[in-house]
């Protein structure tokens, strides 16, 4: 139970049995315990009612346009939409099929041993690396401060990034709708994967949306935190765990299967960031296109039922399709 369903459901509570309990108690205090008890049951992706009607309002009283400019001066690429971004674009130099010939192992180590190194560095960076599929190929980008060096095997092509934000060289624009956006390219709708845990060990999750769908493209997002930092939240993290299952056991309840896993996993996490690995926070979005709202439909279907087949949980992200559009653009503008 989230903080804001245990104040709704408290407060709802409270005043529903308020006006039971007191003579000559209004009926409207009555309603109003039961509809703030009924706000915080969960509906969809996680969220509650009184959240949907947060996503809602705010959807009715924003703006429905959006521009997005993207400018390259020679040193990096600016990203202006809802906020400001500034990197540079690398492009992954793709030979053959990375997953026969073994070289796709060789880039995962690059990256992870790059993000290491940002870490260590002292300073917390926003890093993104991008995979856009098409009938013709794929191309794999990696977007960086201005800063910072790429990992072996990646060229500088700051030009990709037009392309990746359907912006090839001109300014555009957004037009926001419920479930989708509309750009000068076509209707795009934002996916955002919410939960990996399904997916069974040693096995490829994203990739089967690849072969879903030839008109998606994936954005993996990654706030590095500093090494310092990281040791300070993770050991704080085991602690908290470890803290509120002792008071569980305390309290006369028993510990769970996902209690137990849940603390293990943060153990893990805790001891690794200790042997020198980044401590990261994670957001990936799955970014599908098409030429008109029907055929997206088909495709959002498509790349959903792909996402449940391999285990992976997904949001949909009704009224806020803008801000997870620019969120999902190469240094996450507006993040």
């Amino acid at each position: 139970m989230r903080r804001h369903q245990a104040a709704l459901i408290i407060l709802g509570v409270g005043l529903a049995g308020d006006g039971v309990v007191r003579a000559r108690a209004s009926l409207v205090e009555v309603v109003a315990g039961a509809a703030l008890v009924i706000s915080a049951l969960p509906v969809a992706d996680g969220h509650t009612l009184a959240e949907w009607a947060a996503v809602a309002s705010r959807f009715l009283l924003r703006r429905r346009w959006s521009d997005v400019a993207v400018s390259v001066d020679g040193s990096s690429v600016s990203i202006e939409t809802r906020g400001r971004a500034t990197v540079r674009v690398h492009r992954l130099a793709h030979v053959g099929r990375l997953d026969l010939s073994g070289r796709d192992l060789e880039v995962a180590d690059a990256l992870a041993s790059f993000v290491d190194a940002v870490a260590a560095a002292g300073d917390d960076q926003h890093l993104s690396l991008h995979v856009r599929t098409a009938p013709g190929g794929a191309a794999t980008a990696l977007a960086t401060d201005a800063n910072a060096s790429p990992p072996p095997g990646w060229t500088r092509d700051d030009t990709l990034a037009g392309h990746i934000v359907d912006t090839p060289g001109v300014p555009a624009w957004l037009y926001e709708r419920w479930s989708h956006v509309r750009t000068r390219e076509g209707p795009r709708a934002v996916l955002r994967i919410r939960d990996f845990t399904g997916v069974v060990p040693h096995h490829s999750a994203l990739g089967r949306v690849q072969l879903a769908s030839d008109q998606c493209a994936l954005a993996v997002h990654a706030s590095v935190v500093a090494t310092p930092r990281g040791l300070r939240l993770a050991e704080r993290s085991v602690h908290g765990h470890r803290s509120d299952a002792a008071a569980r056991v305390n309290s006369g309840f028993r510990r769970t299967a996902r209690v137990d896993r849940s603390f293990a996993r943060l153990a893990q996490r805790e001891s690794q960031v200790a042997a020198g690995r980044a401590l990261i926070r994670v957001a990936c979005f799955v970014t599908v296109r098409a030429e008109s709202l029907y055929e997206l439909v088909g495709e959002v279907q498509r790349v959903r039922a792909a996402l449940h087949e391999a285990g992976v949980r997904e949001e949909r992200g009704r009224g806020r399709q803008a801000e997870w559009y620019c969120a999902q653009m190469p240094g996450g503008p507006g993040w």
